[in-house]
């Protein structure tokens, strides 16, 4: 679709999955820490249980972003070996490096994802978010 932007080196494209890497290694909830402990102290008061029913709220937040973002990790690692990291899911064509070193797990050109941004925000009844990849309904009246 926009031709004149152009694949990626073999220097950008280490550069781009060292920061995948690196990226996934500074994740603070591993896939290993599976076991979240969220508990009420025994015994508290209705201010001290408030604050840790806060703080738990904050942590398993936390935990889902870190698990979205590491399942994005592994996706763009996944293209890596398919030779398909940097091309735009929509139409092809390659996403330029700075945005991708802005945002490694990007899945669309700068174009397609206005694009994509445009709709969604066009479209009150049945907004699609498609970094989620699902309907959000912001009305109440969809099933």
């Amino acid at each position: 679709m926009y031709d004149n932007i152009k694949p990626l080196t073999k220097k950008q494209l280490n550069t781009l999955k060292s920061k995948l890497l690196s990226d996934k290694e500074s994740l603070v909830f591993s896939e290993k820490d599976t076991d979240l402990s969220l508990s009420k102290p025994e015994g508290s008061d209705e201010v001290e249980q408030s604050i840790t029913d806060y703080t738990n709220s904050h942590l398993l937040r936390f935990r889902n972003r870190e698990a979205f973002y590491a399942k994005k990790i592994e996706k763009a690692l996944k293209k890596f070996d398919l030779e398909e990291y940097g091309k735009c899911d929509d139409c092809g064509s390659w996403i330029k490096f700075e945005r991708l070193m802005a945002r490694p797990t990007a899945e669309l050109c700068i174009f397609c994802k206005e694009e994509a941004e445009r709709d969604e925000s066009n479209n009150f009844i049945a907004r699609q978010s498609k970094s989620l990849g699902k309907v959000v309904d912001l009305t109440g009246m969809m099933a």
